[in-house]
């Protein structure tokens, strides 16, 4: 029988691509896939100013301000298990951790940053949240007295009488939920990262669309 021998180079080549496999199986790297370097890098190509955030209540223009860089609001895509969403916050650097949980809004959950963020670095921060599959919606928290006050999920509508018909053509116009009438002309609606903003972007399109009497966001406070 002839006998075949492989060249010693082949026989190394194969030892250490087996041993690196098995490196890679007892100590898998984290990837992380953000953190203050990518903001301050994406944010220096946006404008110089930060955005100052405002929504008409009625005939009063309401001033939230620049957004608060400490902390932002979340929540996860339904079903997610708690592992899964440490798993997925663990992938990103500038996150410290869940601060709390709003119990009023149900599923929303408020995320602590590292410290040393602009504005303009948190404002990128909540673009690439609402990019990952595991987050459903993701908008900022602002300073409100000794607290922050935040932009929930959903918006009040309140229509003018006659009007009735306007809300769900105006609410798909947004990529927006219907949740329920709270009251006569009455309102609740619900976005998520699919909508066509936040529940203030969509507070402050349905203050321009006529049959619209009111609309606001439904704003949740924090201690910061």
């Amino acid at each position: 029988m002839k006998k075949i021998t492989l060249p010693i180079f082949t026989y190394l080549f194969v030892l250490m691509a087996f041993s690196s496999c098995r490196q890679e199986e007892a100590s898998p790297i984290r990837n992380i896939k953000a953190g203050p370097n990518l903001l301050r890098a994406q944010a220096a190509g946006s404008p110089a100013s930060c955005t100052s955030y405002t929504y008409l209540n009625g005939e009063d223009k309401k001033v939230l301000g620049n957004v608060y860089t400490q902390q932002v609001l979340v929540s996860f895509s339904y079903g997610l298990s708690a592992e899964k969403e440490a798993e997925a916050l663990a992938s990103y650097s500038f996150v410290k951790g869940i601060a709390g949980q709003q119990a009023r809004t149900g599923p929303l959950q408020s995320l602590e940053l590292v410290e040393g963020l602009s504005c303009k670095e948190v404002e990128q921060a909540i673009k690439i949240l609402s990019e990952d599959p595991a987050i459903a919606y993701a908008a900022p928290y602002f300073l409100k007295g000794d607290g922050i006050m935040g932009i929930s999920d959903e918006a009040i509508i309140t229509l003018e009488d006659g009007s009735a018909a306007a809300i769900e053509q105006l609410a798909a116009a947004f990529d927006a939920e219907v949740v329920e009438e709270l009251s006569e002309n009455t309102y609740l609606l619900k976005v998520d990262k699919s909508s066509k903003g936040n529940a203030l972007d969509l507070a402050n399109f349905m203050a321009g669309q006529e049959g619209i009497a009111h609309a606001e966001p439904n704003l949740v406070m924090a201690a910061n």
